[in-house]
């Protein structure tokens, strides 16, 4: 077993570039900060692209959380990772996706608070305004809705998953009596009511040593109680039966609509034969699973939930073929990331409808890759540090999921602008369909739309659009956003190029073009410098005392061989030991040991890991 930097060679030889970002020296999340946001944004890296890609016109739909991310919430890029929307006041938030009730879409998310593995908190959809339209809670007085599932159904009820601490008989597991465990329930509510449809717990249907989950000191308290199941998706089909993941199981249960188990696919008890060798049934940890037509089902197998693993072990993304008459599954195929990572937590697959290409979303590595249906990589992104993430996957960036959707932003808030240093920046959060900016002028600040003269239109660019306000005769400037066909979609306030910025920050250009703030380019002091610099220091202290040892040495030996010449005929080596260290007097003992050279002792230091 291997930690997991030697478990990600491609990703090792690709920071050997050198990369700022890769490196951790733009930080560990680098970001954009946008003088017309005032919020950090994520800043996205493209390691490999296709234009096959952006053939669908979709965006892709990211929830950046962790412990160095400064403003966790749900975020919306184009396919590129350029910005187009980005929303702090929810506080963290997890599974953004497009989702469709009642005939409209609708951005839906988890946001709440985390503790480990699971949280607390509530259900958000909002419309293409943005504006918030409904807000699902769990159903009961001690429970609250966690963030591993919020899913739609065709019959406009919502599936939630729930945690809840419960102390039962233990005695299959060793307990003499009870102990507590964190028991997973999901609940089946209408959204329009708030009503409880259905409810299904996992203690009641299936065994607690059927777990994976190594137990530990866990379950003597309830503040330790045993997370036996960890229920991580849930899906209701055409026929109101349930397909739910267990992580600790390793398992895929189908249950019909009373809540009873029809079979199961994974585990230690699985109902089907496994057609290819097992690598068809053979996930662990697993995430994400849902029905496709001709009972095809896709998963993401983390395959691991820790950072010590082999070399040969990684995450996938798979579909696979069921047989529910002669109980068979068989593997399709398979979606690896270039870079072999694999995830030890959370993660996607999802089956673009409109291409038929696969999005896998990595969880606990913040990446996410685009594929062809039978696994070819077209396009593969980045959103944090890869020292950090993929070398040593420490989970201080991360996504629960990632999706790519059609969808169609048109905010209630007017375009924001901005003037510093002699540009004006314009955007307009949430927008998707600006095409072009018009920059107008008047002479003064109450101007009406008569006053205004058009100075210049420039086709939109990424998140932010900048003007050189040195063209403009006047103090006064707005800019009106425009769509394809030239039709006015928002107005700006006016502003005064003179006068500083709402947002004052201090910017500098980033590769792409855009302002990122000064100081997330600089941060003294960061863990990414301290160990930067630490590592060179170490590699100078190393060669330094060597070379000095090697010094030490070649003069002792050239005495030796000085006293041999001159009629001595000890051996050379002894002569050698006899040599006193020059940092060191003389010892005039006869019993003085011979000295062992310091370059023996520094030789453990000296060699490369095996791999």
């Amino acid at each position: 077993m291997k930690f997991a930097i030697f478990a990600t060679l491609p990703a090792a030889v690709r920071a050997l570039s050198f990369s700022a970002y890769d490196l951790g020296l733009n930080g560990i999340y680098p970001h954009q900060n946008y003088l017309t946001l005032g919020q950090p944004s994520p800043w996205v890296q493209i390691a490999q692209w296709d234009s096959r890609c952006e053939s669908d016109g979709a965006v892709v739909l990211l929830s950046p959380r962790g412990a160095y991310v400064p403003n966790p919430g749900p975020v919306i890029v184009d396919t590129r990772g350029e910005l187009i929307w980005s929303e702090g006041k929810y506080g963290q938030a997890m599974n953004l996706q497009v989702q469709r009730y009642k005939g409209q879409d609708y951005l839906t998310f988890w946001s709440g608070t985390s503790h480990g593995a699971h949280s607390n908190g509530s259900y958000y959809m909002l419309d293409s305004t943005y504006e918030l339209v409904h807000k699902v809670s769990a159903v009961g007085a001690d429970l609250a809705g966690d963030l591993h599932e919020f899913e739609i159904t065709d019959d406009g009820t919502a599936l939630i998953t729930l945690y809840q601490d419960v102390e039962i008989d233990c005695t299959s597991l060793g307990f003499e009596g009870k102990c507590w465990i964190n028991d997973c329930l999901f609940q089946e509510i209408d959204i329009e009511t708030g009503n409880l449809i259905f409810q299904w717990q996992a203690s009641d249907n299936v065994p607690l040593t059927d777990s994976y989950k190594d137990r530990g000191g866990d379950g003597k308290t309830q503040e330790t109680s045993y997370d036996f199941f960890h229920l991580n998706s849930i899906e209701k089909d055409s026929t109101g039966n349930y397909l739910i993941s267990s992580r600790h199981m390793h398992a895929i249960y189908y249950l019909d609509r009373t809540g009873n188990i029809l079979w199961t696919l994974g585990g230690r008890h699985s109902d089907f034969t496994d057609l290819s060798d097992g690598y068809a049934s053979n996930f662990r940890w697993q995430h994400h699973a849902r029905w496709h037509e001709n009972r095809t089902m896709s998963l993401f197998d983390n395959n691991g939930n820790n950072v010590f693993h082999s070399r040969s072990e990684h995450s996938r993304g798979m579909t696979i073929s069921l047989d529910l008459e002669k109980m068979t599954v068989e593997l399709q195929n398979t979606y690896v990331h270039p870079d072999k990572i694999l995830a030890i937590s959370q993660g996607s697959m999802q089956v673009i409808p409109e291409t038929g290409h696969v999005l896998v979303g990595w969880g606990n590595t913040p990446a996410y890759t685009e594929f062809t249906a039978d696994g070819e990589v077209l396009c593969s992104m980045y959103f944090g540090a890869l020292l950090f993430s993929e070398i040593l996957d420490l989970g201080w960036v991360k996504s629960y999921r990632a999706f790519k959707s059609h969808w169609v932003g048109k905010p209630k808030v007017p375009p924001d602008i901005a003037a510093k240093g002699g540009e004006v920046f314009v955007s307009w959060n949430g927008a998707t369909e600006v095409a072009m900016w018009r920059l107008q002028s008047a002479e003064t600040p109450d101007a009406v739309d008569g006053d205004f003269v058009d100075v210049v239109e420039l086709p939109k660019d990424g998140f932010e659009t900048t003007f050189v306000s040195d063209r403009v005769e006047d103090y006064f400037v707005r800019a009106i956003a425009l769509n394809v066909a030239g039709d006015v979609l928002g107005v700006t306030k006016v502003i005064d190029t003179f006068s500083p910025p709402a947002v004052s920050l201090d910017y500098l250009p980033n590769e792409a073009g855009k302002f990122l703030k000064l100081t997330s380019l600089i941060k003294i002091p960061t863990w990414s410098i301290f160990l930067f610099l630490a590592s060179f220091a170490l590699a100078g202290l190393l060669v330094w005392t060597y070379r000095r040892t090697l010094c030490d040495q070649a003069s002792k030996f050239s005495s030796a061989i000085k006293q041999r010449r001159t009629g001595n005929n000890q051996p050379v080596y002894e002569l050698l030991e006899s040599q006193p260290d020059q940092d060191e007097p003389e010892e005039t003992s006869i019993t003085k040991k011979p000295n062992k050279a310091s370059w023996i002792r520094l030789l453990p230091f000296l060699r490369f890991p095996r791999f």
